[in-house]
């Protein structure tokens, strides 16, 4: 480890509308040295789809876990924090409150982004860990609240990824949830109505995918769906770093997680579904859904995504003296 490197060592905290995730890296030959993560499933987006507010239970659920995120941090003698939030806190209507609590609570500066900087940073933090290759590159963000699409290539001169171009739509596991599913199973009709509802939504939006691009997923439903098919609970336990998920056997999951109750998913992979296990049917369904419309057959699952964009970012910003 050079003395360097441990001076620019960043945390980095993306916080969703269901995770707040952590990361604790600094910059190595090639790209990063992940040193610690850490998840808090804080469901921030709670009755944000329908009220655009953060509700007080919410706010002390994500300021418990940032408090502990420091904590770990700190142990860590990093350089700076980063704190990111995206699609439930730019939908609501209190996100300056949130701001302004976040920072009385626990001394952070809380940055809520765009969609189009959610969607360039995920893109790049999912391709931090694979190594360049020539044509096109895509990555696939299901996130709580909404999902990005990215499309670029290796900038061979420049030694980066480069986006070519990005789409970011509304359409998130929580959301669709919250607005659609009452009940775990929920009632055929529901289902039938909230499969309507991403197909207008996707109608609307490009998310097209040239055929011979690499595809990947990254987000909590494709990482996840991958642990819970190879009945892991850890990606180091994977024999494949990105491994191939099938739209056949996506399509297969849809059906089973859409019959099952909560506790049914839950046990499926307790480890993995604990915190999730109310919201992964409808993320998978979104995921078989994008897929279909798109012509995809598969994907690969890549579990780096926007938090370790994030970490790149803040090298970018703040380069080597």
């Amino acid at each position: 480890m050079s003395p360097d490197a441990q001076a620019r060592r960043v945390a980095t905290v993306d916080v969703g509308t269901n995770t707040a995730l952590l990361l604790i890296a600094e910059p190595a030959p090639g790209g990063m040295r992940v040193c610690a993560t850490e998840d808090r499933f804080v469901r921030l987006g709670a009755g944000v789809d329908k009220n655009r507010m953060i509700q007080p239970e919410a706010m002390g659920r994500l300021r418990d876990a940032l408090r502990a995120f420091r904590a770990i941090a700190d142990e860590w003698s990093v350089a700076d924090i980063v704190v990111a939030a995206t699609s439930a806190s730019r939908d609501a209507r209190n996100g300056d409150e949130l701001v302004r609590f976040v920072r009385e609570e626990t001394g952070l500066t809380y940055e809520i982004i765009s969609g189009e900087e959610e969607a360039l940073w995920s893109f790049n933090g999912a391709l931090s860990g694979v190594p360049p290759r020539p044509g096109p590159v895509a990555t696939l963000d299901i996130g709580g609240g909404s999902t990005e699409r990215v499309l670029g290539q290796w900038d061979a001169g420049a030694g980066v990824w480069q986006v070519v171009d990005a789409t970011s739509i509304n359409v998130g596991s929580v959301r669709l949830t919250e607005r659609f599913f009452p009940t775990q199973p929920p009632p055929a009709a529901a289902v039938a109505e909230a499969a309507a509802w991403v197909e207008r939504e996707l109608a609307s939006a490009d998310m097209a995918v040239p055929s011979d691009a690499l595809l990947l997923g990254a987000s909590g439903t494709t990482t996840s769906l991958a642990l819970v098919e190879a009945g892991a609970t850890a990606w180091s336990d994977l024999p494949d770093p990105l491994p191939r998920i099938d739209l056949a056997r996506i399509g297969s999951w849809r059906e089973r997680l859409l019959a099952m109750t909560l506790d049914e998913v839950l046990a499926l992979n307790p480890a993995v579904m604990r915190g999730r296990a109310d919201v992964f049917p409808a993320g998978v369904l979104i995921l078989e859904t994008v897929l279909r419309r798109a012509g995809i057959a598969s994907l690969r699952a890549a579990h780096r995504g926007l938090r370790h964009g994030l970490a790149l970012r803040y090298w970018r910003d703040h380069p080597a003296r």
